[in-house]
């Protein structure tokens, strides 16, 4: 039997697989604990749209690591991907985040992706993003977006929402695309 090593494989045996499998199962309790009993706007539980937009934007992540050879961490990016919306939809802190463990990285990305507590045009909040200049930010709020425009939980009377998402997911890809980013 020969042994190979594939770089794109994680090593079973390796103790920093079977942490990174730990931690992303306490980031999926602190999210569903956090947001428990929120329904999606398409009837679903909330956590739904967390998991999905986590998904994606791993994806995003992953191809502007492995495709476009930028500094990104795809994990730090799920773990935001899933959080995003806890500091502004729970009563969760980002002392909460810290005291949890969340790395400065993900704490950065989650503050970059709440909307501010003064009422501001969702314009606005997508420019605030993209001056982050952070591309994981970026492309949590693309995949975000995205999932937004699901027909599953867009409203049949809420044009002006799929507008808004679509304008604010091509300002983003464009953003994404001048920090390096060649993918969707």
């Amino acid at each position: 039997m020969t042994n190979f090593h594939d770089p794109h494989v994680a090593d079973p045996r390796s103790p920093s697989l079977w942490k990174g499998i730990r931690g992303r199962l306490g980031i999926h309790s602190f999210a569903i604990t956090a947001h428990a009993g929120q329904i999606d706007k398409g009837g679903q539980p909330y956590i739904r749209h967390l998991e999905r937009v986590a998904n994606a934007a791993v994806a995003r992540a992953g191809h502007a690591r492995a495709v476009d050879s930028l500094a990104i961490d795809p994990m730090a990016v799920m773990q935001a991907a899933i959080l995003h919306d806890v500091l502004e939809d729970t009563p969760r802190t980002i002392a909460d985040l810290r005291a949890a463990g969340f790395g400065a990285d993900v704490v950065e990305m989650v503050t970059i992706l709440t909307k501010p507590v003064a009422r501001t045009a969702y314009s606005e909040r997508i420019t605030r993003v993209i001056e982050s200049g952070n591309l994981g930010a970026i492309l949590i709020k693309m995949s975000d977006n995205a999932d937004n425009l699901s027909p599953d939980r867009t409203l049949p009377d809420a044009g002006w929402l799929k507008e808004r998402y679509a304008a604010g997911f091509a300002r983003l890809k464009q953003a994404a695309q001048g920090l390096g980013y060649t993918g969707d």
